[in-house]
């Protein structure tokens, strides 16, 4: 127990104490919204959205940096692999080895992709609740500003011109989003099914000629 904090450890569950806690501070409800934004606050928080979209980005980059990266890697491997016959045996476990991890690490990239996407989508869905409420800076007597809502307004052109498709994800669920956004999800893909035969054809290659790869990488050979 922490000699800071005498009371003891609240044995309820986590769900029934957040629910309890949703009721005691009705801040944390949807039914609670605010008169007015300040522009400051509406500002801050479109460049935080700006930083995920622009870290999904970067992380795409160097996922599919990592990516080409074994891929030359593996391509290296069977090069050394296939040069002497004593190397076929280490050299197709080489290759088998890093397929299966750049096809975990795939995997990995597209649920990093998914976060990635629910965090924005979340984001741009409060900036446009907030739009309608922020308070701009006084420009002169009798001269009333009101946001032009501009995410709201494009996203229902981009809709009307059919621009817009719908993604359905486990992570994410259902979301509309520019149909190039699929791209991000069919590289990932691309790469872990690539990783996937590349492992299977080299399982297939070593078994078809399993003999001979174990006579005489292996200490059973007999010599």
């Amino acid at each position: 127990m922490n000699s800071r904090d005498p009371r003891p450890p609240d044995p309820r569950p986590l769900e029934p104490r957040r629910r309890e806690l949703n009721r005691r501070d009705p801040r944390l409800t949807d039914r609670w919204r605010p008169a007015h934004v300040s522009f400051e606050e509406y500002q801050l928080y479109y460049q935080s959205a700006e930083r995920v979209t622009d870290r999904r980005r970067d992380l795409n980059k160097w996922n599919y940096s990592i990516m080409t990266a074994t891929l030359l890697a593996i391509g290296g491997v069977l090069a050394w692999s296939t040069y002497e016959v004593q190397r076929e045996f280490v050299g197709g476990l080489g290759v088998i080895g890093l397929s299966l991890m750049a096809a975990l690490h795939c995997s990995y990239w597209i649920h990093q992709i998914d976060d990635f996407k629910a965090l924005n989508t979340e984001k741009f869905r409060l900036l446009n609740e907030m739009a309608p409420h922020v308070r701009f800076p006084d420009s002169g007597p009798g001269i009333t500003i009101r946001s032009y809502e501009p995410f709201r307004r494009e996203w229902d052109a981009m809709d009307e011109l059919d621009q817009l498709s719908e993604i359905r994800r486990s992570g994410v669920g259902r979301i509309l989003a520019l149909k190039s956004s699929s791209a991000e999800y069919t590289m990932a893909q691309v790469f872990r099914y690539a990783f996937l035969l590349v492992a299977l054809g080299t399982i297939g290659l070593l078994g078809s000629d399993f003999h001979d790869v174990i006579h005489n990488v292996t200490p059973f050979a007999n010599h």
